[in-house]
């Protein structure tokens, strides 16, 4: 299937809830922790997006549509984007909606670190929707995002084998390994750091 590419400055209010939903689902601690659920997640994206030079901007949002116009998959691709500690507590507030026990926890440990640490471009998630997986939907988001880029980084699951390999055949390569955010009182899990370079070697074509 050939999804169209739309950039998230064209997404209305109710397709930013579809977003937020299926980001949700890019890791098994760190959404989960900061927003409860991925109902809770799509109510307050909206205004995650509206944040200026936050980490999920609209500027910083590229999904994938079916032609049907359905959201498929989301990236997220920042450059030295920020995320002011309070800001969950902030949006969950707006919304009338009650702050998740690990939210506090997840932002500190996870995006503020993320918006402290991380310079120049790099992918902060990239997700496709369930039903749509295994359809190249997310080769064709992260070729979109690396079009005219130079460097991009992004952090990778160690045994996501299926995320690992499509990010090598796009040209990147792994930097180091090392435990990345897990929710308190679990295993630390582990974590692949990966560099591409534009004049890297890339199975996909452009």
């Amino acid at each position: 299937m050939k999804a169209r590419m739309i950039e998230g400055g064209a997404l209305t209010d109710k397709e930013l809830v579809e977003a937020g939903k299926i980001l949700f689902l890019t890791d098994a601690d760190i959404y989960p922790n900061a927003f409860g659920s991925s109902e809770n997640m799509g109510e307050v994206f909206p205004l995650l997006a509206r944040i200026e030079n936050g980490l999920f901007g609209a500027e910083n949002l590229l999904v994938a549509k079916d032609d049907k116009g359905n959201i498929c998959g989301v990236l997220v691709g920042c450059n030295s984007n920020f995320w002011e500690k309070g800001t969950l507590a902030r949006v969950f507030s707006q919304k009338g909606i009650a702050l998740p026990e690990g939210a506090v926890d997840a932002e500190n440990n996870y995006f503020v670190y993320e918006s402290e640490h991380e310079k120049g471009d790099y992918v902060l998630c990239l997700c496709v929707a369930p039903e749509y997986r295994r359809l190249h939907i997310g080769k064709e988001l992260l070729l979109h995002y690396l079009k005219g880029k130079k460097e991009v980084s992004l952090e990778c699951l160690a045994d996501n084998s299926g995320a690992l390999a499509m990010y090598g055949a796009a040209g990147f390569c792994v930097e180091k390994e090392y435990d990345g955010y897990s929710a308190p009182g679990t295993s630390p899990v582990r974590v692949v750091r990966m560099i591409y370079r534009a004049n890297s070697h890339s199975r996909y074509n452009y």
